[in-house]
């Protein structure tokens, strides 16, 4: 068998949102115009605006 190498496994985008006052941090799952600074949501905390923090992808395959 051969392994697949990095850029051939399945992967999952997730959004990182974060507080604009608090340290509050939530991941989800990627939506459609998703942007780095984007205003998306209130902080369930203190009810100020999140922020998309980060974008990035992850691998659905575990290392072994």
């Amino acid at each position: 068998m051969s392994q697949m190498n990095q850029s051939q496994q399945p992967k999952t985008i997730i959004t990182v949102l974060k507080c604009l006052k608090c340290s509050y941090m939530v991941e989800r799952p990627f939506k459609e115009g998703d942007f780095v600074l984007k205003i998306d949501g209130t902080c369930p905390n203190d009810g100020s605006p999140l922020y998309i923090w980060g974008i990035y992808a992850k691998s659905l395959v575990e290392k072994k």
